[in-house]
């Protein structure tokens, strides 16, 4: 098969299958610890704004909100989060880490870290910070949340 004179045919192609199998082997390294990947994002988002309402937390990641509900019950249940009354509207919910919750992110920004050099191993520092920044701009194009997931938004009854 002759190759393309654009040095770019496939570009697209191949973020997709990079993405692909990235996100694929970060599940499996998740699975050891108990998670899943939504439970990652989550529990990233509601550290950087504890007391965040469950209604705001499915806004930020695009969540339907029957959804949100099992997914934050299930990380409830393992005492990563907590659920407070809020103090702004007696009829909602705000999310606070617990301190399990805290240690639990510790683990997964370790995995999480681990998984970057090895999906990242073929490329230099400088590669890494080249490819980083023309991502981010393609994010920011295509207005993608940036640091959210699009796969948020495509969940239906099976957990990411």
């Amino acid at each position: 098969m002759p190759s393309s004179p654009d040095p770019a045919a496939g570009l697209a192609f191949l973020l997709s299958q990079v993405g692909a199998h990235s996100s694929a082997r970060f599940a499996e390294r998740l699975e050891p610890l108990g998670f899943k990947p939504a439970h990652a994002g989550i529990l990233r988002v509601v550290r950087d704004a504890d007391g965040l309402s469950q209604q705001a937390l499915g806004e930020a990641l695009g969540v339907f909100p029957s959804r949100l509900v099992g997914l934050i019950d299930e990380i409830e249940g393992k005492g990563l989060i907590e659920r407070r009354n809020s103090p702004a509207d007696r009829r909602a919910y705000a999310l606070y880490l617990t301190a399990a919750g805290r240690d639990a992110l510790q683990a997964v920004g370790e995995t999480s870290r681990e998984h970057q050099a090895s999906i990242c191993a073929a490329m230099s520092d400088e590669e890494r910070a080249q490819l980083a920044d023309m991502l981010r701009r393609i994010v920011a194009e295509q207005g993608l949340a940036a640091g959210v997931h699009p796969g948020f938004g495509r969940m239906g009854g099976e957990p990411m």
